[in-house]
C-alpha cells in the first residue's frame, strides 16, 4: 500500500510539471544598463516550463528528428561534445533519463522548443522570472548571492539531480538556480546606440561598467550575464541545459 501511495505522489508531481507555468507580465528593471534611455523593460505574460528539459524528453525529440542525433549534427551547429555523455545516439541511459539534458547547443535547444510549439525564453523573460522568484519567495540579496556564487564555484556536473527535485518557487518554477545554467534566446550582451548594436563579449572588468547597482546581489546576476556571453551558439557543456517558453 505504501508503494502505491508513493507512486501516486510521484505521478501527481510529474503531472504538475507537464503543463508550463503562466508568468504574469510586468515592468522589469534590467540588472545591466545596456541603453541609457531605457529605465525599465516591459515583459508580456508568457508561459515557461516549470522544469528543465530532461534527457528523456530530448531522447524523444532526437528519435523523431534524426538530424539532431549525435553524429548527424553539422559542426557549425554543435561542437564535438554534443550529447557525448549519452549511451548511444538514440539512448541517454536509464541512470540519466530524469536529469536535465546538457551538452546541447543553442541551435539544438532552439530546435527542440520549436518542435514543442514554443521557443527559448528571452534573456529579459528569464531574468524577470528570477527577480519574481526572489520577491515572491522573500529571498534576501545575501541569500541569493550566496546561492548563485555557490553553484558557479562548484557546478558539480558529475552529481546532477533530477529535474524538479528542488522545491517549487511561489510561481511554480523549479530549480531556476542551482541545477544547471540555461540557454536563452538572446544569450549575448548587447550595447545599443540607435540602430547600431555591438556585442559585449570582453572581460568582466569591462562589461561590469554596465551594472545598474554595485552590490553583491547585482554582481551575482551580472556574473550570469557575463557567463552567458562567453558561449558561442554551437557550445555544449556539462552544466548547460534549457527550458522552453511560449508566448500568450
Amino acid at each position: 500500500m505504501k508503494k502505491l501511495a508513493s507512486l501516486a505522489v510521484l505521478l501527481c508531481a510529474a503531472s504538475a510539471w507537464s503543463e508550463p507555468v503562466v508568468i504574469d507580465g510586468g515592468a522589469f528593471q534590467s540588472p545591466l544598463v545596456l541603453d541609457d534611455e531605457v529605465v525599465s523593460l516591459p515583459v508580456a505574460s508568457f508561459k515557461l516550463d516549470a522544469v528543465q528539459v530532461s534527457n528523456r524528453d530530448f531522447q524523444k525529440f532526437v528519435e523523431k528528428n534524426p538530424q539532431w542525433q549525435r553524429g548527424n549534427v553539422p559542426g557549425i551547429f554543435s561542437d564535438h561534445n554534443y550529447l557525448r555523455h549519452w549511451q548511444s545516439p538514440l539512448q541517454a541511459g536509464e541512470d540519466i533519463n530524469d536529469l536535465p539534458v546538457t551538452r546541447v547547443s543553442w541551435y539544438a535547444a532552439r530546435a527542440y522548443c520549436e518542435s514543442q510549439g514554443g521557443r527559448l525564453p528571452s534573456k529579459d523573460e528569464w531574468e524577470y522570472v528570477s527577480q519574481q522568484i526572489r520577491q515572491l519567495d522573500g529571498i534576501s540579496d545575501k541569500e541569493y548571492a550566496r546561492h548563485v556564487f555557490s553553484w558557479y564555484s562548484n557546478p558539480n556536473s558529475e552529481n546532477l539531480k533530477a529535474v524538479g527535485s528542488g522545491t517549487a518557487s511561489a510561481n511554480g518554477i523549479h530549480d531556476l538556480h542551482g541545477l544547471v545554467s540555461e540557454w536563452v534566446e538572446d544569450f549575448q550582451l548587447l550595447m545599443t546606440n540607435g540602430d547600431d548594436a555591438d556585442l559585449l563579449t570582453s572581460s568582466c572588468g569591462d562589461t561590469a561598467r554596465f551594472m545598474a547597482n554595485y552590490d553583491t546581489a547585482s554582481y551575482a546576476t551580472f556574473f550570469r550575464y557575463q557567463s552567458r556571453s562567453n558561449y558561442q551558439p554551437h557550445t555544449t557543456t556539462s552544466t548547460l541545459g534549457f527550458r522552453c517558453a511560449w508566448s500568450l
